[in-house]
This record gives C-alpha cells, structure tokens and sequence, in this order.
C-alpha cells in the first residue's frame, strides 16, 4: 500500500475514507481543535449535572442549583463580561428560589436576590458569613493593596473602622454635608459657563463636548452630554470635602480614569491579569496604575505636610483634606504603612464616594427633565427650601443667579416627590450588591412560613444582589418603569404623604 499524504488539502485527491481521516487527525491544528471541543463538552455535561439540586446534609437540604458554563476554570466569567445584567436576569427569571450558583475561576459563588435570603444572610455573624474577608481580598486584586501588608491591614482594621463610623455620626457628618452644601452654593452657578475655549471651561464641560448652538426658536443654548457633565460635576463639588481641593486641581483628569476603572469592576474582582485578553478588563487595570501612582504623590505631600516640610505650591491648601482622610493617616503612621498602601485605601474610599452616587445623580436629573409636568411639580416642592436670587449689578452684563438659600433639611424632610424620585433611581439605577465568605456550613431560609432552605458550605462565596430584587416582577408592577410616585405612602393620620424605601428596605 502506498503511503497517505500527511496535508489533505495540498493532496484533494486523497480517498476521504479512513486514509483522510488518518490525516486530517494528523494535523496540529485539527486534534488541538477536536480536544478543546471534547473538553467543552465534558466540562458541559460536568457541570450541568449539577444544574439539579440535591440533599447533601444530614437533614437533606440541596445546595443552590449551580448553572452549566463552557469553559473549565473560567467559568461563567465571559457571560458576565459579556452581558452581565442580562445574564442574571434571566437566570432569575428561570430560577424562582431566590438563589442560584455561578462558578468564577474555579470557586463557587451564590447569587442571592429573594429578599428573605438577603436578610438572613446579613444578619450572620462574621464567623459564619464574613464580609471583612471579602473586603480584604477585593482591596488588593481590585485596589492594588500591598499581598506582603495584609497583617499590617489586619492591624490597622479596627482603628480604620472607628474612623469612619466617626465620619458618619455627628458633629463630622454634619460638618461634611455642611462643606459640600457650601460648595454647591459657589459652584453651581458655573455647571454651564457657556464659554467655548477649553482654556476657559470648568473641568466638567471640557468632559462633555460642550457647545453652544441655538435652538428652534433661535436663542442661544449651550449643547453638552449630560451624563459627564453632571457625573463629573457631581465629583469635582463633593470630592474636596473628602480629600481636599488640591488633588482634582492637580489631577483633574484622575476621574477619567476612575470611570474606566469602575467599568472593569467586576473582572479585576476575579483576580484575572492584565493580559487576559479583555479590553475592558486591560484598561482597567493601567487606570488603576494611573490613579495609585497620583495617590502616591498625594499621599508623600501629606507625609510631609504633617511633618511640617515644604510641600511646594502644587499642595497649598492641604490643611482642607477632609477629617476621615486626616484620621487616616494617623492609623497609617503608627502601622508604618507603605505609601503604596496608603494609596490603595485612599482608591477604595474615592471609588465609593463616586461610582454609583455620582451617576445616580445623572439617572435623577435626565429622568426629572424628561417629563415637563414632573419637573414643575418637583419644582414647586422644593420652591420654599430653595431660593436663587439675582445679585445688583451696575455693569453691562449682569451677575449669573446664585444660590441664595439652600434648606438640605427642608428638601429631605418635606419634600416626598422629590425623595420618591430618588428613591426610585435608586431602584432601577443603582446596582449594589453586598459579598461574603462562608466560613461555616450554612443552612440559609427565609422567614415567611414553607420558605425553602439552601444550604451554603464552607468555603463558599456568597453575593446578595440587591438590584434583581429591585427589579423583580415579583415585588414591584412595571418594574422596568420608572415611576417617581412609585414610593410614597401617606401617614398614619391619611393627612401627610412621606416617601420610604418599603420593598428597597428588604434588599
């Protein structure tokens, strides 16, 4: 017999009979193909036999049903890059539990959203179901925290947590809104300045392609994306509170990158590195370094400055860095933390202080303007606790209005459409979620009577995803709608209306 030529498509002759198939198999590239398509299918059906949940304790209760995935170690990770809002909502919608399984690099991670699972799993105590934990991994593969400070972290935990239940207990809350109220009053009369050199335009308007132009009826306006002018906006007037004025001075375009960090979120919380080939996932990752290297210069100028050294004119105003901040460094100092570290912890606290409020604030406004009878009737709430005033002016040009009476109490207290509308961006808007590490096997079970009982094990992961139940038919008509009377209720007496979180407050 003659021998089989070992390329099939240089020889097309071959008999595409057993020598064909001997020599296709021969090709590299062909048996790396039919491998990889075994190994999908094995890691398939693996996983799916798992999809159907069973008794796996003494008393028969089943784990979470865990959802199939392709990938061997990855998991579902490309699902949630992909479309992680979507694949999770149809998870719940095919999973009526309130809880389902998901697999991240090889570790089991429970999705808990029925809100009678949400609740008992909160109230764990640390050594059952620990979010300290979590929080200390997420603050090194998300925030960059030094692997070999992680006791110095340990050490300092507990006099970091004092400082900031300090910041959220009177006088410092008090004075931090205070602060922030002030600067609104200043800043808000140049949110649209109207100018058109870049030279001249506040940080926010250099963001958001501003313009100006006129509308139908021939006057002049002023064209800008909304949602980083107000997003950025947002962060320039309450940021100083928290870390002073200098930095965004400095730095202005350290927000940038802290939106494209906070896009990649949740793939640098897997842990996977920088060269795994996710764009998202890479631009995260060199903001990330961005930011911590202008933290560092922030954080050595600090050093000095409580040291009583000339910090240089880029750093003047240092005395204004907000009290959490400066309470800080006191805890740094006496754990010899690295400046690196310092960093670190100062990323997490301005990613908190940003990434979902700021936005928020976009999603409240762009929803308010969208409806005109809305907008007058916010309009007329809020008009005793908001006064604008027009300055005398002997000039030709007149001063732009200001704000002349600015009632925070009024507005949060008496105004119910207003917080109902808020309230309902928090909704729809927002997408907390909360992250913990079973440490003990669990049995987890809701309190309304026949509720069924999940059992979590040892080593497991667990998130409550507060927003799949915000936005649950379930627990709310419409839910992809956003209502702005959605949430208020009138009192006890049927006289006054107040607006709450009611079926949020579960979540």
């Amino acid at each position: 017999m003659g021998s089989v030529p070992t390329d099939r498509y240089l020889h097309p002759d071959v008999d595409a009979g057993a020598g064909g198939l001997y020599s296709y198999l021969g090709s590299p590239g062909a048996l790396f193909a039919i491998v990889l398509f075994v190994l999908l299918l094995v890691t398939r059906a693996t996983s799916s036999q798992r999809l159907v949940p069973k008794g796996v304790n003494d008393e028969g209760v089943a784990r979470p049903p865990a959802i199939p995935y392709w990938l061997p170690l990855i998991g579902h990770i490309p699902n949630m890059a992909y479309d992680a809002d979507g694949f999770l909502k149809r998870l719940r919608t095919q999973f009526q539990s309130g809880v389902y399984s998901l697999n991240f690099v090889g570790g089991r991670h429970n999705i808990v959203y029925g809100p009678g699972l949400a609740t008992a799993l909160l109230n764990q105590k640390q050594h059952v179901a620990n979010s300290e934990e979590v929080s200390r991994r997420l603050l090194g593969v998300i925030f960059g925290f030094p692997k070999k400070e992680l006791q110095k972290y340990d050490d300092a935990l507990p006099e970091l947590m004092t400082c900031y239940k300090h910041l959220l207990s009177e006088p410092s809350l008090g004075d931090l809104v205070s602060q922030t109220s002030r600067q609104l009053q200043r800043s808000i009369v140049d949110l649209v300045t109207g100018n058109e050199s870049l030279v001249d335009q506040m940080p926010w308007e250099k963001t958001s392609s501003v313009k100006n132009a006129k509308n139908k009826s021939g006057k002049p306006v002023v064209e800008a994306s909304l949602l980083p002018l107000i997003r950025d906006y947002a962060a320039h007037t309450a940021n100083p509170s928290l870390i002073g004025s200098d930095f965004l001075n400095n730095y202005p375009d350290f927000l940038d990158d802290l939106w494209v960090f906070d896009r990649g979120f949740v793939l640098l919380a897997t842990g996977l590195p920088r060269w795994f080939p996710l764009p998202t996932l890479t631009r995260a990752h060199l903001a990330r370094r961005r930011m911590l290297d202008k933290m560092d210069i922030f954080h050595r100028a600090m050093k000095k400055h409580a040291n009583g050294e000339d910090v240089g004119t880029d750093w003047s105003s240092l005395d204004d860095v907000g009290s959490l901040v400066k309470a800080r460094m006191e805890v740094y100092r006496k754990h010899d933390m690295s400046i690196r570290a310092r960093s670190s912890f100062e990323l997490s606290l301005l990613w908190a202080g940003n990434a979902n409020s700021d936005t928020l604030i976009f999603w409240m406004v762009n929803r308010i303007y969208a409806d005109k009878a809305l907008l007058e009737m916010i309009r007329e709430e809020i008009a005793p606790y908001v006064t604008v005033v027009q300055p005398p002016s002997d000039l030709p040009i007149a001063e732009p209005p200001r704000l002349d009476r600015f009632d925070l109490d009024g507005l949060c207290n008496d105004c119910p459409l207003l917080k109902s509308a808020y309230i309902e961006c928090l909704r729809l808007d927002a997408a907390p979620w909360s992250f913990k590490v079973i440490k003990e096997d669990l049995v987890l079970q809701g309190r309304q009577k026949g509720s069924e009982r999940w059992l979590l094990r040892k080593g497991d992961y667990a998130h409550i995803a507060h927003d799949l139940h915000s936005t649950d038919p379930k627990f709310f008509d419409d839910p992809t709608v956003w209502r702005a009377d959605r949430h208020i209720k009138y009192d006890d007496d049927e006289k006054r209306r107040v607006a709450d979180m009611g079926q949020l407050a579960v979540s």
